[in-house]
């Protein structure tokens, strides 16, 4: 083989492999999959929604993810007709993820096709930052997390997230369930070496528990400010934000 065709060869294979790294990493339904690598999003959402319908697919783990993975590809689209059409195609993505989760029950297409997930949540964080810092437009933002943590509920990143913003909304009670929840288990995973936390949610954490320290001491709890602060800084220990708040907190 020459040396041109060797390059040629090698290209090809890596076209291939990066376009069936964009399809449900594991999936059987080669309709499906055939539309989706076709970049058919419209009909691979709405056959999809038809096939869980009827009892042969209504349980399908694989039929749902399809179905959210087409709805998060509508609404990254650059064209302004499709957000005309589908204003809430992100939505839509997080509301079938969500249902996708209850049917992958171990968890095992989850992990998986774990980097669509990371796409998605980066994609959650982002849009749901233009509510964020509007007082009037807060149960927006509130609700936009609601949609994340259904979607990846082991994500403790976004639920810690969550509970500050409901705290922004008034609804103190579901806050603290939230951060005392998230907290719970965040501390467990930071114990492990071994864990590594999401890139897309990391970030939002950090912020979290800035905000959190801030809003405990406007209501005058500077104690537990500096607890939440000192569990930051084991969180995030190279973290330039969390060692200049933790420097006003001495």
């Amino acid at each position: 083989m020459s040396f041109l065709k060797q390059i040629l060869t090698v290209f090809s294979i890596a076209l291939v492999m990066s376009s069936a790294s964009a399809q449900v990493i594991g999936g059987m339904n080669f309709k499906l999959e055939k539309l989706y690598m076709d970049e058919k999003y419209e009909d691979v959402a709405y056959k999809g929604i038809s096939m869980i319908e009827s009892d042969k697919y209504k349980k399908d783990p694989e039929v749902y993810l399809y179905i959210a993975m087409a709805w998060y590809e509508i609404s990254q689209m650059n064209d302004e007709e499709m957000k005309e059409e589908y204003p809430k195609g992100l939505q839509d993505a997080f509301k079938y993820a969500a249902k996708f989760v209850k049917k992958d029950r171990d968890g095992v297409w989850f992990t998986d096709n774990a980097d669509f997930f990371e796409d998605l949540k980066k994609a959650g964080v982002a849009d749901a930052k233009r509510w964020i810092g509007d007082p009037k437009k807060m149960r927006n933002a509130v609700s936009s997390y609601k949609y994340m943590t259904k979607a990846m509920p082991d994500d403790w990143n976004l639920l810690f997230y969550k509970g500050v913003l409901e705290y922004m909304n008034r609804n103190v009670g579901q806050a603290e369930r939230d951060i005392a929840l998230a907290m719970t288990n965040l501390i467990k995973l930071y114990e492990d070496p071994k864990y590594r936390p999401s890139k897309a949610s990391k970030p939002v954490l950090e912020d979290g528990m800035i905000e959190w320290s801030d809003i405990m001491l406007e209501q005058n709890y500077a104690d537990s400010a500096k607890k939440t602060i000192n569990w930051a800084i084991q969180f995030f220990p190279e973290s330039e934000k969390v060692a200049a708040k933790a420097a006003t907190l001495k």
